[in-house]
């Protein structure tokens, strides 16, 4: 579900910034952390007898004090076997959460070729009115996915990356279940549209309706692998969907080798393999969605759920509206060239979202871990991004103008240009990945989201400020100006948790 074309992937590491934020005055009342505070939800007539996550107040900070001397190291499973303790699976682990990251950012890559195979496919196979109808269909399913991560499938990272199987499976089939109404209510929604409009656009829109509940299913299904610590799983699934693709589209080219059938067939072929994979996702995780508990799984994880979906929609809609006043006042060759950077920079995009979906539970599942520990962590993940982004970057600064011309055609000189200062702005957001999943992980969805509505005014009107002042160069500056400029605040905040729970 991760693409170099990918609107929602174009500004995940706008996600990652934020602006300096007050101290909300703590409120145990309505700030208990939901993700670790209440007990999950656990269908009546589920096989497993399962326990609840631990409970964690409001404002406290991960304890990372290191556990007393005499600590065991086992503990008592919830399931009746005995099980490592945090510190001994930690220490075990750390080897085997390596190979884990390089399976994740592999996954990533896996995932983001299947996506981007149906986008290359289509356009080269229909003329260019075709391919924009596909492209708003296309844009729609971005923003839906977006929004079933925060919705349906965050609180598996954040508060089941380390509890019993019984519970794990339990709250996975409650996640797929709500990523599955998500999709058939969207899906639904978009086929009546679809039908009535009519014409090429609507036809696309109809068909990424049919095929909506399988892409939201699949990807739940990619998430709980990571949450579980087991992203080779994800990577068998999405192998699944990409060689199912694969001979869907052969098949389509021998059946119509002059492309009849269009972009919309091409879709739906790309449906079936998506749920192809879903449901080698149901025999992978022995667990069927649960559509009829989606309700109880979002309001029983409130404080994550909707705290991250106000996030995300609050952060698109600014992305989305800036997008567009730039365009209004500016030119649309500048949207294309901004366009262009988001599609050269989105391999980049891509690592931040693999290391963001693998950091999230490996920093839930060991919460406990000293302070120091915690914070070379974050600043690790952090690290790795900021380096080969800035690497990646630069490579197309050096390359020839032939080059980057073949890849972008025309748009290439104006997106040459803006280059070096996108490589610049990047940095920016790319510092606040390891910060920013280590809050995840410990629960602090509400204090992330207020660090991040707190940027969107931002957002909006320093490329604003900057298109008037300096044109194409203005909106790149203006871009640095509040990119770096969120940095403290995500810093600040993380060694203030890290600092907490070391007091106590």
């Amino acid at each position: 579900m991760d693409d170099d074309t990918r609107p929602e992937q174009d500004h995940v590491l706008r996600d990652a910034v934020t602006l300096p934020l007050l101290i909300i005055p703590r409120d145990r009342r309505t700030t208990r952390v939901a993700a670790t505070a209440r007990r999950p939800t656990i269908p009546a007539d589920a096989l497993e007898i399962v326990d609840p996550p631990p409970v964690t107040e409001p404002d406290q900070a991960v304890n990372t004090s290191a556990p007393p001397a005499s600590s065991s190291a086992r503990t008592a499973d919830p399931d009746g076997a005995d099980r490592p303790s945090v510190e001994a699976r930690a220490r075990r682990g750390r080897g085997g959460s390596r190979v884990n990251a390089l399976w994740t950012v592999f996954d990533q890559v896996v995932s983001s070729g299947t996506n981007a195979a149906i986008n290359f496919v289509i356009a080269r196979r229909v003329d260019p009115t075709e391919f924009g109808a596909f492209a708003i269909a296309y844009t729609i399913f971005a923003m839906v996915v977006g929004l079933s991560r925060a919705a349906a499938t965050a609180p598996l990272g954040i508060s089941y990356a380390d509890v019993p199987l019984g519970a794990f499976r339990s709250a996975v089939r409650q996640a797929a279940g709500t990523a599955l109404m998500l999709g058939a209510a969207v899906g639904v929604l978009l086929m009546l549209v679809g039908v009535g409009m009519g014409g090429t656009v609507g036809t696309n829109l109809a068909a990424m309706g049919v095929i909506m509940p399988a892409l939201l299913v699949q990807d739940a299904w990619r998430y709980a692998s990571f949450a579980q610590g087991r992203p080779l799983l994800a990577v068998a699934n999405d192998l699944v969907w990409a060689a199912v693709l694969g001979a869907g589209l052969w098949l389509l080219a021998t059946v119509a080798p002059g492309g009849v059938g269009g972009s919309a067939t091409m879709v739906l072929v790309w449906g079936v393999a998506a749920a192809v994979a879903a449901q080698v996702g149901v025999l992978q995780h022995q667990a069927w969605p649960q559509p009829r508990r989606a309700w109880a799984w979002f309001t029983g994880h409130r404080e994550t759920t909707g705290f991250m979906t106000a996030e995300f929609l609050s952060l698109q809609g600014a992305a989305q509206t800036s997008t567009l006043v730039i365009g209004a006042v500016g030119s649309t060759s500048l949207v294309g060239a901004l366009r262009g950077l988001q599609t050269l920079l989105a391999p980049t995009t891509n690592l931040a979202v693999a290391l963001m979906s693998f950091s999230i539970p490996e920093f839930s599942r060991r919460r406990h871990l000293p302070a120091q520990t915690v914070l070379r962590g974050a600043y690790l993940v952090s690290g790795l991004v900021v380096v080969s982004s800035t690497l990646w970057g630069l490579a197309f600064v050096v390359l020839p103008d032939d080059f980057g011309a073949a890849l972008l055609g025309d748009t290439w000189a104006e997106t040459h240009q803006l280059l070096l200062l996108a490589v610049i702005a990047q940095a920016g957001p790319c510092l606040a990945v390891g910060p920013a999943a280590v809050l995840y992980a410990f629960g602090r969805t509400r204090l992330t989201f207020w660090i991040n509505l707190a940027f969107v005014p931002f957002l909006l009107a320093c490329p604003l400020t900057g298109l008037l002042l300096g044109g194409a160069r203005g909106v790149m500056i203006g871009n640095i100006i509040v990119y770096w400029a969120t940095i403290p605040p995500w810093l600040y905040h993380l060694h203030r948790q890290v600092r907490l729970g070391a007091r106590r």
